[in-house]
C-alpha cells in the first residue's frame, strides 16, 4: 500500500503561518531562533512544493494560496488542542453581515447548544459554497439554495427585504416615492439583492448609480443620502431604529429564506446540523 505524504511537514506549515505575522525574514528569523540565511532556504524549499509564498523584488511575499493553507493550520492547531482538552471544533461559516448582527450577539445561544466544543466562526462576502466544497468549513447559514448538488439544505428562516432611504431622501422624492416610479431615482443596487426579484424592474429600468457587493456599504451610502436601497430588515433595523433609515412602505416587502448548508457526503455532522438547525428556527429577524 502507497503511504500518502503531505506536500508540507508540520514544521513547514508552522514557519508559513508565522510568517504571515512576521513578514520580514528578521523578525521570522528571531522568533524561530535561526539565522536569516536559515529561514530564506526553508522558504525556498516550502516555495519549490508549493506556491504558498514566493519571491518577488527579493522579498518573499505570501500568496492567496499560503493563506488559504494558514487557515487550515490554524484550524488543524485547534483541533489538536480541543482534542488534548476533550474538546471537539465544529467552523461554521455565513456571510459577513449576518456574522456580525445575528450571529455575533447570540452566540451565547450557540454555545449551550454546542458545549465541549470550540466554535470556529468564518464570515464570508460571497457567501458559503465555495468554503463548503472545498472544506474550509463544516455547516453554512446560507440563504435560499446552493448551486452544487454535492451541497445539502434545509431552510427555515424568512429574511424581510425592504426599500429603504434615509429621511432626507425620501423627503425630497416624496411624490416620486408615492408614485411607486422608484426606478426613477438614484437606486445603490447591493449584488446580493437585485431588484426584478422583488420590484419586478431589470437593470435596465433603474437609475443605477453606484453598486456594491457587499450589505454594509451599500447601507453606509444610503445613510448618507446618496439614494435608496433593498437590504435585509435585519441589517437595517438598527439605523431605523435611530432614524437614520426609513423603509418605503409603497413597495410590498420581499422576502428570501436562510438555512443551514453541509456537504452532503458528511453523514456524521447530522447532530450538528439537527443543532444548528433547532437554533436558527428559534431566531426572530
Amino acid at each position: 500500500m502507497t503511504v500518502q505524504r503531505f506536500p508540507l511537514s508540520s514544521e513547514q506549515c508552522e514557519l508559513v503561518l508565522a510568517f504571515e505575522a512576521s513578514p520580514t525574514l528578521s523578525s521570522l528569523a528571531l522568533n524561530f531562533g535561526r539565522d536569516i540565511s536559515v529561514v530564506s532556504r526553508n522558504l525556498a524549499k516550502i516555495a519549490e512544493k508549493l506556491p504558498v509564498v514566493e519571491k518577488k523584488s527579493g522579498r518573499w511575499i505570501l500568496t492567496d494560496m499560503g493563506r488559504r493553507l494558514n487557515n487550515h493550520t490554524r484550524d488543524s492547531l485547534q483541533f489538536q488542542y480541543g482534542i488534548s482538552q476533550k474538546q471537539t471544533v465544529l467552523r461554521i461559516g455565513t456571510n459577513r453581515e449576518f456574522a456580525a448582527r445575528i450571529v455575533g450577539p447570540r452566540l451565547k445561544e450557540l454555545l449551550l447548544l454546542f458545549p465541549h466544543t470550540i466554535l470556529n466562526i468564518h464570515s464570508y462576502e460571497s457567501g458559503t459554497e465555495t468554503p463548503l466544497l472545498e472544506s474550509m468549513i463544516d455547516l453554512g447559514l446560507d440563504c435560499e439554495r446552493p448551486f452544487a448538488p454535492e451541497i445539502a439544505y434545509k431552510l427555515f428562516l424568512d429574511e424581510k427585504i425592504v426599500a429603504v432611504s434615509d429621511p432626507r431622501f425620501y423627503k425630497k422624492y416624496r411624490p416620486v416615492i408615492q408614485a411607486g416610479e422608484l426606478g426613477k431615482l438614484p437606486h445603490l443596487l447591493c449584488d446580493r439583492l437585485f431588484p426584478d426579484r422583488i420590484l419586478e424592474l431589470n437593470e435596465n429600468q433603474m437609475e443605477i448609480i453606484a453598486r456594491f457587493n457587499d450589505i454594509a456599504t451599500t447601507r453606509a451610502a444610503c445613510v448618507a443620502g446618496l439614494g435608496w436601497a433593498l437590504l435585509p430588515l435585519y441589517s437595517v433595523q438598527t439605523e431605523i431604529n435611530k432614524g437614520e433609515l426609513q423603509i418605503i412602505e409603497t413597495i410590498k416587502r420581499g422576502t428570501s429564506k436562510y438555512g443551514v448548508w453541509w456537504l452532503r457526503g458528511r453523514a456524521n455532522l447530522k447532530p450538528q446540523v439537527e443543532r444548528l438547525s433547532t437554533w436558527l428556527k428559534s431566531v426572530k429577524i
